[in-house]
């Protein structure tokens, strides 16, 4: 018979060995393998608790990126490692020169955190533990998880295996990367093991006080150190260890390389900030199901609001599922501060909202656990759990009229795009998409949207029209048709174009879009699709809501797809890897939060748009998997779009304004909202 025996472990721990200074975390296996990129290589290391290494390797990226914004960042991300490292002195140097005032509310936090490490560097672990509280409910997942792996060292430097190993499991709650999370697991059950071997089991003294999952760790760890007559006794006991800890987070990673078990049950996909096995989706669940929605009704931006409030609360009528009538917020006069306020108030569960640009960034910095799905993206990058962006973001309409393209067997393209921010990102998404797919950009020209004659840039792009098979436009409504017609008489008619939804009202036009016969674009499936519920919907909400849902049927649609979003988060949560069906587009929920769209398919003939196709969950998930691929860079000589002077964030044809978070969704009659400043996607 075959003896199955994990191996004892060293009885003894010597604390000095792993001193409070936070040696690098020793993970089963040695270091990661070194990826090619010295940046990809470091945050590998970084991820694996081999620190000393990522210091070295950002090090090197710094050293190769030269005097750029790209070197101080990894000069910053260098001395971060250094402080979790335990190097006081390294990290001391590097994060010198860093300014905290001109970092995002993460960056910030996670300095703020180095700092605190340098500071407690020659300390005691005592000391040092009095010195680094646990963190706050909503602190930011990146610094969550660097405060519980110092505590789990300083624990071990204590010679406290249980408090360590329940620090760990602390982490693992807030880890962000599948990597991470495998070298947290195979750190819990070493130190478990090395808890075993000194006598510490789950019903031990020292483990009376422990948590049920670190006392589940313990449990597996006794399992790995017993004796077995043969695999089948072995496997019962992993079986009963199960049934005594069912969902514990061994049954990810643990049970299957350490015990080669194939009885290992699956979880719900990781989340950051939340227990393990709980309803998938990132940060906090809701408290209720009270959802309020927060739009400005009065000022500039009333018409708009009062569309996508007008579509929020069409569909609620039409699906309640037995939740209450959503509270509304005139957000026009609240501070972001005065907004959460009000929802906790009211003990609102899910805040959908606000609509302000400025306002949507100063909402995401705050710490509150309920969470919110805001109507535009923020200025900064945070990921905070529970923080989701839903905007017509003109970028997903470039991505998908690049795919679309490459679908009907285009492959090399020619570009214009607006001089100005928009255009920067919209042909940035196309660019990189396209090469996703294997196209090719071949060359590309900005175009001045005050002028009508275009005859200059439109000369100039087609230049390389011998080598293009397609020519991609972003425009609003009058710029497509002057430009399709300018590429016309430039002799470029077999030249097929392709555009994204601005390019059409929204109002079927024939009279003014027949310049625009052949042109492809994409667009939304409230707009595109035909026949069955959809239509039956667009006729009650036109009748119902009249201009509110035919005049600006984008923003309409909005509302609509932000109920959905409410209400799926409020059931089951949103997960990166269940794709919506809804009405402006199919929504996939981006591991930062942002919701992505997917759209439909459609041609102008006759100067009426015909839909060709239809978005689907299927194309939603390959074009996620795409595009997580680097992005390309801009072909060499090429006339490189100008930034708007200002920096802020603007559209096709537009001003700067305070709502600068949605594609433009038609002309808009009235004049509160402003030419172009609800133009463009944050």
């Amino acid at each position: 018979m075959t003896v199955f025996k994990a191996g004892l472990r060293a009885a003894a721990i010597v604390a000095a060995a792993v001193a409070m200074a936070g040696c690098a975390s020793q993970m089963a296996g040695g270091p990661p393998s070194q990826p090619t990129r010295p940046a990809d290589a470091a945050a590998d290391a970084a991820a694996t608790g081999h620190y000393k290494a990522a210091v070295h390797d950002y090090m090197r990226a710094a050293h190769q990126a030269g005097p750029t914004a790209a070197r101080r960042h990894y000069r910053f991300e260098a001395g971060l490692a250094a402080a979790q490292g335990g190097d006081a002195q390294t990290a001391r140097q590097l994060l010198a020169d860093i300014d905290p005032g001109r970092l995002n509310h993460t960056d910030r936090a996670r300095y703020n955190l180095a700092q605190r490490e340098i500071s407690i560097a020659n300390l005691s672990p005592d000391e040092a533990l009095a010195r680094l509280p646990r963190p706050a409910r909503n602190t930011p997942p990146a610094v969550a998880q660097r405060v519980w792996e110092k505590r789990a060292d300083l624990h071990f430097a204590n010679d406290d295996l249980v408090q360590g190993i329940q620090a760990l499991v602390q982490r693992d709650v807030w880890l962000m990367h599948d990597r991470a999370v495998r070298a947290n697991d195979n750190r819990i059950y070493d130190k478990a093991l090395d808890a075993i071997g000194l006598g510490i089991g789950p019903h031990s003294r020292a483990a009376a006080d422990a948590g049920r999952t670190t006392r589940g760790w313990l449990a597996l760890a006794a399992i790995g150190q017993q004796q077995f007559p043969d695999r089948a006794a072995r496997n019962k006991a992993l079986s009963n260890w199960q049934k005594q800890y069912p969902r514990h987070p061994a049954n990810r990673n643990i049970l299957t390389q350490r015990f080669h078990y194939a009885g290992a049950t699956q979880l719900a996909p990781h989340q950051p900030g939340r227990p393990n096995g709980a309803p998938s989706g990132p940060g906090p669940q809701p408290s209720s199901n009270q959802v309020a929605i927060a739009l400005p009704l009065t000022g500039q931006f009333q018409n708009a609001a009062q569309a996508i409030r007008d579509g929020f609360m069409f569909a609620y009528q039409n699906k309640p599922a037995g939740m209450p009538q959503p509270l509304i917020y005139n957000s026009d006069n609240m501070s972001p501060q005065a907004l959460v306020s009000q929802a906790q108030n009211d003990n609102v569960g899910i805040l959908v909202g606000p609509l302000d640009k400025t306002k949507v960034t100063a909402m995401s910095e705050l710490s509150t656990p309920m969470p919110e799905i805001a109507l535009n993206t923020p200025d900064n990058d945070n990921k905070r759990p529970g923080f989701y962006q839903f905007s017509l973001a003109p970028e997903d309409e470039a991505k998908s009229a690049a795919a679309h393209a490459v679908q009907a067997g285009y492959s090399h393209a020619l570009a214009l795009v607006p001089s100005s921010d928009w255009g920067n990102r919209v042909l940035d998404a196309f660019h990189s998409a396209l090469t996703a797919r294997g196209g090719q950009l071949i060359g590309y020209q900005t175009y001045d949207e005050s002028s009508h004659d275009h005859s200059k840039t439109i000369q100039a792009v087609l230049q390389n029209q011998n080598q293009a098979d397609f020519i991609f436009v972003a425009a609003q409504p009058v710029q497509a048709r002057l430009i399709r017609s300018q590429l016309k008489y430039y002799h470029a008619t077999d030249l097929p174009m392709i555009t994204t939804s601005h390019a059409f009202s929204g109002t079927v036009n024939p009279g003014e879009d027949v310049d625009l016969d052949d042109v492809h674009f994409v667009d939304m499936p409230w707009l595109l699709g035909h026949g069955g519920t959809i239509t039956r919907l667009r006729a009650e909400a036109a009748q119902a809501y009249g201009a509110e849902a035919t005049s600006y049927s984008r923003l309409f649609a909005m509302g609509m797809d932000a109920w959905l979003l409410a209400h799926r988060l409020d059931h089951s949560g949103l997960s990166s890897d269940q794709p919506i069906e809804g009405m402006t587009g199919v929504l996939s929920v981006q591991p930062d939060g942002r919701i992505k769209r997917y759209l439909g398919w459609a041609v102008f003939h006759g100067g009426r748009p015909q839909t060709l196709a239809m978005p689907s969950v299927s194309q939603a998930k390959a074009g996620d998997a795409e595009s997580r691929q680097p992005g390309p860079a801009l072909p060499a000589g090429a006339n490189a779009p100008a930034s708007s002077a200002s920096g802020s964030t603007t559209g096709a044809g537009s001003t700067p304004g305070p709502v600068s978070g949605q594609s433009q969704p038609q002309p808009q009659p009235s004049p509160s909202i402003g030419n172009g400043s609800w133009s463009s996607g944050g």
